[in-house]
């Protein structure tokens, strides 16, 4: 879990088991990246972050009074397929 602030809301971040450290550090750095946009995010939101390695997160925005994410998995890109 970890906690950071974000033009004065705290935003917490938690993830699932199958998320190891290395995996966690670049999801963080991806969330923190995007910035203002989470503050906008609905409760019970799903989306997808892709990180400066172009893999793919997947964060909940839990449905919570705090602005809580949790990363349920990091999707590489090589499984990441454009349809259409």
């Amino acid at each position: 879990m970890r906690k950071f602030d974000l033009n004065g809301s705290s935003i917490i971040i938690t993830s699932s088991k199958k998320i190891d450290d290395s995996e966690f550090n670049r999801a963080y750095q991806a969330i923190v990246n995007v910035g203002n946009k989470l503050l906008y995010l609905r409760k019970s939101s799903i989306i997808l972050i892709q990180d400066h390695e172009e893999n793919f997160i997947v964060v909940e925005r839990m449905n919570t009074d705090t602005i809580t994410l949790h990363i349920h998995h990091e999707i590489p890109l090589d499984h990441v397929y454009k349809i259409g």
